[in-house]
């Protein structure tokens, strides 16, 4: 099984960028072997091909922070799990995941909600309104 995860830098003890959009690396971690598989640096101001090689290698889950529309669709369409990892070091974020710690990303950013869900009325989620 393969998880990704976004760094500032190249190490594990590096922080899980505020967003997806501000990460400068990708690495992908071999949670079998428990070690650093692949390591990417940043391609594009969205990290779309971040997006892309999350899929390519197959990942069942990336941790980062909260992702733009794009790159969120794409892989929340193929079915990874998104978890916020974000002001967290990456050994760290990858332990509290593997301890069921961390939130999972329902929504991109600036998006309706978890399953379409928005403030609309009366609700009693306990999130506030826009």
């Amino acid at each position: 099984m393969k998880i990704a995860v976004t760094c500032e830098n190249m190490e594990i003890n590096g922080l899980v960028p505020k967003t997806f959009k501000d990460s400068e690396y990708l690495m992908i971690i071999d949670a079998d072997k428990n070690q650093i598989f692949k390591i990417y640096g940043k391609q594009d101001p969205d990290n779309m091909v971040f997006a892309q090689k999350v899929l390519d290698h197959d990942c069942e889950a990336l941790i980062c922070g909260p992702l733009e529309k794009e790159p969120f669709e794409l892989l929340a369409g193929a079915g990874v799990t998104r978890y916020n990892g974000s002001g967290h070091k990456v050994q760290t974020a990858y332990d509290k995941m593997n301890r069921y710690q961390l939130d999972w990303i329902a929504d991109y950013i600036g998006g309706p909600g978890a399953f379409g869900h928005s403030h609309t009325g009366a609700c009693e989620c306990g999130e506030e309104e826009n």
